[in-house]
């Protein structure tokens, strides 16, 4: 009886110290989650999405870019020279810097024959018209200029099926479109505050958008441009070791503590 009542003295303790070896186990949320900020002192971050405070309705051409230019006139011999690299019908990361113009840190590209021009801050649809207007210079009014962006590229980290760069079949997409094209989810993100960073005429700019939330149908939709990046953190269950049909580690880890405590208390 005496032995009895020691032990059932000692179980609260047990208890404890059972529980605290668990927890110990566990990894802290603070080691997985990446671009920690704090939201007092971090001046970089940014409140929730409000679509219309949008600042970026067009992607902007910013350094580092590179652009397919293509200017054609009437007369094929004059304006050859100033024709890209022949033979090349894919345009893609792999081949842009043999048919593209990089934008320098300046926001210029070297183009033959006009030498430095300013693109930087433009839209696609702008540049065409800066480029016209400097290639009329030299090759008169009749001519044709197409211009496109070649690294249209979106960059999805995090809590997805599938992290990586992925190319943008447009100029901008819907925040969903660029969670798809990385494969979706994965059971531990959270979906309430997905983080966008993004650089806008040297800008920096960080949104949390709550993909929950039914004020992103139609106009008010959250739009990724080319350069983007999506980081997607993850749950607080992850560090437990939890996922939605509860995790069979944390089963066996309670029936163990089980087995523990009665093993002390009754000897079996």
């Amino acid at each position: 009886m005496l032995m009895m009542k020691t032990r059932r003295t000692y179980f609260p303790g047990i208890i404890i110290a059972l529980v605290l070896i668990a927890f110990a186990s566990c990894i802290p949320q603070s080691k997985i989650v990446l671009l920690q900020y704090d939201e007092i002192n971090d001046s970089t971050y940014a409140n929730a999405f409000i679509p219309e405070e949008n600042p970026l309705l067009e992607y902007r051409i910013q350094p580092n870019d590179y652009l397919y230019i293509n200017v054609a006139s009437i007369d094929q011999e004059l304006s050859s020279f100033m024709e890209p690299l022949a033979g090349v019908n894919f345009l893609g990361a792999y081949n842009q810097a043999l048919v593209g113009y990089h934008v320098d840190h300046h926001g210029m590209i070297n183009f033959p024959f006009l030498g430095k021009i300013r693109i930087e801050g433009y839209t696609i649809d702008e540049a065409h018209d800066v480029m016209r207007e400097e290639a009329q210079k030299l090759l008169g009014e009749r001519i044709r200029v197409d211009v496109r962006l070649i690294n249209n590229v979106v960059n999805v980290m995090g809590e997805v099926r599938s992290e990586g760069n992925f190319n943008m079949t447009r100029s901008k997409i819907t925040i969903f479109e660029a969670i798809a094209l990385a494969g979706g989810f994965t059971d531990y993100a959270r979906r309430g505050e997905v983080k966008v960073f993004r650089t806008v005429g040297g800008e920096h700019f960080v949104y949390a958008v709550d993909l929950t939330s039914g004020n992103l149908i139609s106009e008010n939709m959250f739009y990724v441009f080319p350069n983007d990046v999506i980081y997607v953190e993850p749950m607080r269950a992850k560090a437990l070791g939890l996922t939605p049909s509860f995790s069979l580690g944390m089963v066996s880890t309670m029936v163990t503590l089980t087995t523990a405590i009665l093993f002390l208390l009754y000897g079996i």
